[in-house]
């Protein structure tokens, strides 16, 4: 028997595949078994996945109110969790901030190329991310964790459902599918005044991000910054 806890958490990702097939899987179906039959976090995958990251992250934000979840977790399928205490590092998360991720910036500055780490000076970067995989990977540390962010890059993003303006949501009029979501998502919360963070959360990120921009990029590119640069 399952037996459901105080806290709920829900964590979801998106996969063009299998779920089995995924990193995220492998990683979440050991932390699980430690448990036994006390679920600390429920699970979903959205397998087959067509719709871009922006529709399916609000479609989520939906669920995670209609189910009455206070924690929701957005993260990349080709994410390795490295340790098995997540459900007790997302509660103190979510306790000093709204939204968190695990690496950003104190500040922002509206240009191309538009990425975060390109678009904030080097001594405000935070947060630390590994690259690799779960047997063979290096850590990037971007700078000092806990802390405020201006913005937080999308591999892990974690929301504090309760505290989260209803008006807050992703934009689904970018014309790229999987980029600026995050970014954009970040800018809109601080539009809002919602305290937005970055955590130390260990993940091994078994993809080393945007190597070469498509067209598809430099539309969202392009719409990002005719948006944000005021």
């Amino acid at each position: 028997m399952i037996v459901k806890t105080m806290n709920n958490i829900k964590i979801y990702t998106a996969t063009k595949g299998k779920k089995e097939n995924t990193s995220i899987f492998k990683s979440l179906n050991a932390t699980l078994a430690d448990y036994g039959p006390i679920m600390p976090f429920d699970v979903h995958y959205e397998e087959k996945n067509t719709k871009s990251l922006q529709k399916l992250y609000n479609s989520f934000l939906v669920d995670a109110r209609l189910n009455n979840i206070d924690i929701a977790v957005f993260v990349h399928d080709d994410v390795y969790v490295n340790t098995r205490d997540l459900r007790t590092r997302l509660l103190d998360s979510a306790r000093h901030y709204t939204v968190f991720g695990l690496a950003g910036a104190t500040s922002c500055k509206i240009g191309s190329p538009a990425l975060w780490h390109l678009m904030s000076k080097r001594e405000d970067q935070r947060g630390c991310v590994a690259h690799g995989n779960e047997k063979s990977y290096m850590y990037t540390s971007f700078g000092p964790v806990p802390s405020r962010c201006l913005v937080i890059d999308g591999v892990f993003i974690g929301i504090n459902i309760k505290e989260l303006p209803e008006n807050v949501k992703f934009d689904e009029s970018y014309p790229s599918k999987f980029h600026y979501y995050d970014l954009d998502f970040s800018l809109e919360c601080n539009r809002n005044s919602v305290k937005i963070g970055v955590v130390d959360i260990p993940i091994i990120h078994q993809s080393p991000g945007l190597t070469k921009p498509d067209e598809e990029f430099y539309s969202g590119q392009e719409y990002f910054i005719n948006k944000w640069k005021k």
